[in-house]
């Protein structure tokens, strides 16, 4: 498939997810659940809708028990919520009961819906007209909560989940543009760069990959002063994302991993007999046994 119908599949997905957040800031729809793997661009979209539009909105990250939520609602009744990466919330039954009463539809047609706090001291009671924007990474069946069901009769629910070629193709797009400073040609080749990488590895290629680690580490290094090439920056972080993470080790049974390090170094020590052939020796063992090259750098 091209690099322009990928493009065009997955903008039908990101079209979808404005048109569900233009639902809720408007009034028609009281809630929405977006969810899908991480660093896709699930919370870009939302947000940059919302601003782009001049929605007001309140943004609200991590954790968030049930008397913080209800805090929220309280300072925002008639506006727009998002609640991102806050999954644990639907594991909190008080919050849940929150949510539940922030999503309902009140039996006389109207957009005021009553959101109580019942505390020890007292019951507070908010009336809600606004909406609430839920993003997670975790389908909304995967909280495995009874109250889910009636819940997810509340709100919209969209997965966004894109092939791996459609992620590169937005990556591509995105260095076309030349984000961050970084001119396109330059954005370009970290793009290649990061996409074989990741293709080599086995790592999931995301758009926070790219715009947040490697972008960085090329302006990083671009701007002097590092020890190592940005390209060794950017190798190692793709080994540190790479799922799920295995040893492999060539030639010797499993069991104790310093013992097949010792055979790899006795045998290094074997082939060369000048102490530099020795350290190139080691270097390209390490580099085949990750499946690189240890002069990758030098030729982009």
């Amino acid at each position: 498939m091209s690099r322009d119908q990928c493009l065009k599949e997955v903008e039908a997905q990101f079209s979808l997810i404005r048109d569900r957040v233009r639902g809720v800031s408007n009034g028609f729809s009281n809630g929405f659940y977006l969810h899908g793997p991480p660093g896709i661009s699930k919370t870009f979209t939302v947000v940059n809708y919302l601003v782009d539009n001049s929605i007001p909105f309140e943004h609200v990250l991590g954790h968030l028990s049930g008397s913080a939520l209800f805090d929220v609602i309280e300072e925002n009744p008639d506006g727009v919520i998002v609640l991102d990466d806050v999954s644990a919330i639907f594991g909190e039954p008080k919050a849940l009961q929150i949510l539940l009463a922030a999503l309902g539809s009140p039996p006389d047609g109207s957009r005021i819906r009553k959101v109580p706090y019942r505390t020890a001291r007292g019951t507070r009671v908010v009336d809600f007209t606004g909406g609430i924007i839920a993003i997670s990474n975790l389908a909304l069946d995967d909280h495995r909560n009874g109250v889910i069901a009636a819940l997810e009769g509340r709100v919209d629910v969209q997965q966004l989940d894109p092939t791996p070629e459609q992620v590169e193709a937005m990556v591509f797009k995105i260095a076309m543009e030349g984000p961050g400073g970084v001119s396109a040609e330059e954005c370009l080749m970290v793009a290649e760069f990061l996409v074989r990488e990741c293709r080599r590895r086995g790592t999931r290629l995301t758009i926070r990959l790219f715009v947040d680690h490697a972008l960085r580490d090329y302006r990083m290094w671009k701007a002097g002063g590092l020890e190592n090439h940005w390209t060794v920056l950017v190798r190692a972080t793709v080994a540190k994302a790479f799922v799920p993470q295995r040893r492999i080790d060539r030639g010797t049974p499993p069991g104790d991993p310093l013992e097949a390090d010792r055979q790899v170094g006795q045998a290094i020590c074997k082939g060369f007999s000048d102490p530099m052939d020795k350290v190139r020796g080691a270097h390209e063992q390490k580099e085949a046994a990750s499946g690189g090259s240890a002069t990758d750098h030098k030729n982009l």
